[in-house]
């Protein structure tokens, strides 16, 4: 058997990082870069003394191991003061860093101001405006002494145009306005002249109608109130003489002998009526 109480005790096991540390760790990375960036190394300087500073206070406050493994409260005093050292140190060479920026910034401007104040400024050379757009019309300007006019010309744009041939179209057109309006009053009188025919003629036709309406309900009327006429009375039929009958005469029935001698016969004739016939 191992005899254990002689074997040698286990050493301890220092710190080791863990994952928090690789966490903390890039995360202040990427900060610093921001801030080296944005403030150079002052502003670098500033970021590190702010992580050690929050890492001592934890590690003093709490009495744990922070992300980077302090193990006592020396320690965490020692890392809160040099955060505090190298916060300070890191704002004084930004300042001093930014007030230099400054200085050169200022000094590029002061230069820049001399050089465009040295070089003369170009003029530029007047051109014919004839043709070209303007802006405002009747504005008026002039090139070699001629006197130019911004004109509407006939596509209905803004150009500057010579004052005489200005002063042509303004006239064409004030004609055209005119002719323009002139046309638009005749067409409305002779719409309103149709218009008012049409609405007589409609009027005249009612009327017509009303009085032949009225005209034929008086004639109805007196009809209606005129004597309804007797029927005509049918001739008696003529008495045969001594005995005989007469061919187409009327009679009630029976048979006959004419003057002739000739055999009659009472029948329906073509009229539906009963009249001697021969036999």
């Amino acid at each position: 058997m191992l005899d254990t109480a002689k074997a040698s005790p286990r050493p301890k096991i220092g710190w080791r990082p863990s994952i928090s540390f690789w966490i903390v760790a890039a995360i202040v990375l990427i900060l610093v870069i921001i801030f080296a960036a944005a403030g150079g190394f002052g502003g670098a300087l500033i970021i590190l003394g702010v992580v050690a500073l929050i890492t001592g206070l934890y590690a003093l406050l709490f009495k744990r191991r922070t992300w980077v493994g302090i193990p006592h409260r020396k320690s965490a005093l020692l890392v809160a003061g040099s955060g505090i050292v190298v916060f300070i140190v890191g704002g004084i060479v930004g300042g001093a860093t930014a007030s230099s920026t400054g200085s050169q910034n200022k000094s590029a401007v002061v230069s820049s101001s001399a050089s465009a104040t040295a070089t003369p400024t170009p003029t530029t050379t007047a051109t014919n405006p004839a043709k070209t757009a303007c802006l405002t019309a009747n504005e008026t300007k002039t090139y070699n002494g001629d006197v130019f006019v911004c004109t509407m010309g006939a596509d209905q744009r803004l150009v500057w145009l010579p004052e005489a041939e200005s002063k042509v179209i303004v006239a064409r057109a004030a004609a055209d306005k005119v002719a323009a309006e002139k046309a638009a009053a005749d067409k409305a009188a002779a719409d309103k002249a149709a218009a008012d025919k049409a609405a007589a003629d409609k009027m005249a036709a009612d009327q017509a109608t009303a009085a032949q309406q009225a005209a034929d309900k008086a004639a109805a009327d007196k009809a209606a109130q005129a004597p309804v006429p007797a029927a005509p009375v049918a001739p008696a039929d003529p008495a045969p003489i001594a005995g005989y009958v007469s061919p187409g005469a009327f009679c009630s029935g029976g048979t006959g002998v004419s003057k002739t001698g000739k055999a009659m016969v009472c029948a329906p004739a073509s009229d539906g009526k009963l009249r001697w016939r021969s036999a």
